[in-house]
Parts: structure tokens; sequence; C-alpha cells
């Protein structure tokens, strides 16, 4: 391409120059010929040879009429002076018909004349060069783009008389040219479309160049990074990582991966990144944000769990029931006997003992994969007012209060038992984890389409290290705490196709469970 240019550039510096020479030629006045005697008739100096003045006009023109290039003379008015071979061709004229007329006379669409005159007429006024591309179409459809360079040609006083056009055909330029920005839109839209991050970094650890999808998952601002390091960016922890497995991947010349975490818009986000050498002296480094799929995967382990525990509790929950429920019978029958009435509270222990095992086993059942639900359409502030009295004794008998925010919700479908559970687990949570004198929050309303059912307490919140473990089987804070309690909310909220969400600080937690419609 570039060769093509050089030798179109020295083509029309070669063909000015000739026609300057040539023009001075024509103008110097004819020689004196001391020899000749005075009686022989004068000539007119136009009439006289001038010397090489014949043989530069045939180099000219021949050079002229070969070029691959169309090449055209116009006049102020758009007048053809003259046209070579390659001009003729294209116009599909010959060139009886071209010479000495304009553009307008020709018949050629509107819109070639007036960009024509107006490029002419700009020579013409402003006496420099000019050039520009355009497509254009002959008579007969042949279409293509070309290349136009117009210089001005002065007569003796200064003034421009004529313009000399020289076109060339880049319409296999102009295709590549439209091709190489489609590859490029195509490219574009591709990489846009992808979550990941791609960064392009000096074996150093200095960032070159790099596409992000969406800027607001950066640790920092992304006009910030080109020609940083690592560890100006990144908090030294991260970049330490990096640049150990980028040393790695160079040196072993294959793809390394690491995770880490930032702290991004207040949120703690997971991070993967693959590193694999560019070149000798770059990689590339891929970076994806796996904070929901690590959310999944944790969802994944913690419903497997509690399958297990859930199938567990179904085989051997009728098992041990049955004989627990005897031994209640016994226990009860005895502690009314006479001779037994100083083991009274004895038997009271045990029988308690017994409820707690029994309650446990029905946390168990809780659990299981395949557990019947009844689900009916009703409504959610209907279900929540009728458990709200017994809330609120307990709420009363460990000196804190309970305050129900219900808007209007439409009805959903529910199975009532297993809400009055979730309430129940969730509230005697906010319970636990309150002191005195502080106020639980039960809150229903609409948002973006979803009824949410939110439990508010004011505690002093959840651990960040914590809230990844909530719902595990068996996982709990309590010294008393079976650990089944939320898992038996979560797998509730999963049996109505809901979901869960945490919001915590050290002024409380807040529970969202948000219903499909």
């Amino acid at each position: 391409m570039e060769d093509q240019r050089k030798a179109k550039k020295q083509l029309i510096e070669e063909l000015i120059s000739l026609r300057q020479q040539l023009a001075k030629w024509n103008a110097a006045p004819t020689p004196s010929c001391p020899h000749h005697s005075t009686d022989e008739p004068q000539h007119s100096s136009a009439l006289l040879p001038k010397p090489h003045a014949y043989l530069w006009e045939g180099e000219f023109k021949s050079l002229v009429e070969n070029s691959p290039d169309a090449i055209i003379r116009f006049d102020k008015d758009l007048r053809f002076l003259y046209a070579n071979k390659v001009a003729l061709k294209v116009m599909r004229i010959p060139l009886a018909s071209c010479l000495g007329k304009t553009v307008s006379e020709l018949k050629f669409p509107r819109k070639y004349y007036k960009l024509w005159k107006s490029q002419v007429e700009t020579i013409f006024q402003t006496k420099q060069q000019a050039k520009f591309e355009a497509e254009f179409t002959s008579s007969k459809e042949h279409h293509f783009y070309y290349h136009a360079r117009l210089v001005p040609e002065f007569s003796i006083d200064g003034s421009v008389v004529s313009v000399l056009c020289t076109l060339r055909n880049i319409d296999e330029l102009k295709k590549t040219e439209l091709e190489l920005r489609a590859s490029e839109f195509r490219n574009h839209k591709l990489l846009s479309s992808l979550p990941d991050f791609l960064f392009y970094l000096t074996n150093e650890g200095v960032y070159l160049d790099y596409h992000v999808t969406n800027p607001d998952l950066l640790y920092k601002p992304h006009n910030s990074r080109i020609g940083k390091h690592l560890t100006e960016v990144l908090p030294s922890k991260q970049a330490q990582q990096f640049m150990s497995e980028i040393k790695c991947a160079i040196k072993t010349g294959k793809i390394k991966s690491i995770e880490y975490q930032l702290p991004i818009n207040d949120t703690i986000c997971s991070m993967e990144a693959r590193i694999m050498t560019y070149d000798k002296s770059s990689v590339l480094v891929i970076v994806r944000d796996i904070t929901e799929l690590k959310h999944l995967r944790q969802e994944l382990t913690r419903l497997d769990q509690l399958n297990l525990v859930g199938e567990m509790a179904a085989t051997i929950g009728h098992e041990v029931r049955n004989p627990m429920t005897s031994v209640r019978g016994f226990l009860q029958f005895l502690s009314y006997k006479e001779e037994c009435h100083n083991f009274k509270n004895y038997f009271q222990l045990m029988i308690e003992e017994l409820d707690r095992a029994n309650s446990i086993i029905s946390d168990f059942l809780s659990l299981a994969k395949n557990k019947q639900v009844k689900l009916e359409m009703q409504n959610l502030n209907t279900i929540i007012k009728t458990i709200a009295p017994l809330l609120q004794s307990n709420a009363i008998i460990s000196n804190k209060s309970l305050h129900l925010d219900l808007n209007l919700i439409p009805d959903l479908p529910l199975d009532s038992k297993e809400i009055r559970q979730l309430l129940l687990n969730l509230v005697y949570n906010a319970l636990d984890a309150m002191p005195p004198h502080r106020n639980i929050t039960i809150k229903s309303f609409m948002e973006k389409g979803q009824v949410i059912l939110a439990v508010q307490d004011e505690g002093t919140g959840i651990p960040p290290e914590l809230i990844e473990k909530l719902g595990t089987p068996f996982f709990t804070t309590k010294e008393k705490g079976t650990g089944l309690g939320l898992a038996v909310c979560y797998r509730i909220v999963a049996r109505h196709k809901a979901t869960i969400e945490i919001d915590t600080c050290s002024q409380g937690t807040t529970f969202f469970i948000k219903f499909n419609q």
C-alpha cells in the first residue's frame, strides 16, 4: 500500500515537472542565429522550432497517455480540455464527444457536477492543490471508488488557467478498508459481549493496554492504568500474586490461573485471572468476576448437604420417633404415680428433653428434598398476622419488641405451615442476636415485580467470614444451637422457589425473602 502511494506521488511530481518545463520552453524567445544573412526572411518566433520542445512534448504525452490513472484537464467552467485514454474508458465516452464540453453538458449526474465544481472553484480561488475520495458510477452502472488529486496550472502572470486532475481507482483498496472496518466492528462487538476483562502487560507487570466491558467492576478507575505497574493499581497482596504467576507462566509457557478477592463498590468480589504469554516481552491476562459463580457453588454444596441430612432423617426419623413416643408416654404415666411423686421434677426434665429431641427430628425431616408441600393461593400478610401474637409474646418475655410494617401485596402460592416455621426460625434467631430493649421489624412490600418478606433486627450484625456459612447444616454460633434453624429456612425458601438475601452491618441484620409472582 505504501509503495503504491509513493509511486503515485512520484508520477504526479514527474508530470508536473515535465509540464512546467514544457511551458517554459514554449514561452522562451527564439534564439538568434548570427550566421544568417540579413536579407533572409524573418520568421515569427511562434513558427520557429524550439530546441527539444517536440521531443519533450512527445515524452510527456506518452507518459500521460500510458498512465494507469485517469488524467483530465478542466478550465474554470469545468470544461474538458484534455482526457487521457483511461479517463475516456472510465467515462465510456469518445474523445470527440468530450473535449470542449462541460461536465453538465455531458449529462453526468448532478451530484458529480456539484462535487467537482466545488473542488475546481476552490482551486481557482486558493491556487492550492487539493485531494479527496469519492465514488463514481458510469452510464453503464460501472461503480467504483477513486482518489482524486487536483493541481492548479498557472499562466505567466501567475493566475490559474486550468486544473490538472489525476484520478486513481481505489476500489480494491476501499473494499479492503470496508472489510477491515466490518471486521473491527465484529471484533468490537465480540469483545463487548464478553464478561471478561483483558489486560495486556509487560513481563515486568506494566500495563500496556486493556479492554473492559464493565468499568464499575475495576478496583481503580480504568483511565489510570496505562504505563503503571501492578503494584500501583492493585493491593500489595494481589499484585504479588500476579507477579509470581506471571513469572511462572513465562518460565513454563503454560496458562496459569489464580483466584483472589478485591473490595469493589463496598462489596468483596471474587475474581479469577488466567495468565498466558503473548510474545517474548509481554503477557495477556484474562480476568473474570466469579463472585456469583462461587455463591452458586456454595449454594449447591449447601443444598447437597441439606439433601443428605434430609434423606437420612426421613429414613431413620420414623424408627426413632416410635420408641421415643413410648418412653415419653410411660414417663408421663409414672409422673402421676403417688410413689413417684418425689421424682416428678426428674420426669418432667426427661419429658422436655424427649420433646427437644423430637423437635430436632422434625427439623431434620424439614430438610428432606422430597418433602411434600401444600401450596395454596393466599396472602403472606394474613400468615404474618396469624402468627404475630406468638412472636410478640416471645419478644415480650425476652424484654424486646416486635413491629409489623405490612404493605399491600398480591396473593402467592404458599404453604402456610412452612411459612409460619420460616417466620418462627428467623424471629427466634433475631431475638437471640439482640440485647434487651431492642426491636424486630417484619416487613412485606413489592419491589421489581417480586413480593418481599423482610425480618430486620437491631443486633450487632454478622461477621463477613460467617455470611457464606449461613444455612449450612449443623453450623451454629449458639451454645445450645443445633445449626438446623437457618438450614430449614433455606430449604423452605427453596421449596417455594424463592431466594434469600442478607444485608448486615454493625447496626443490625435484615433477611430478605424474595418471592416471584
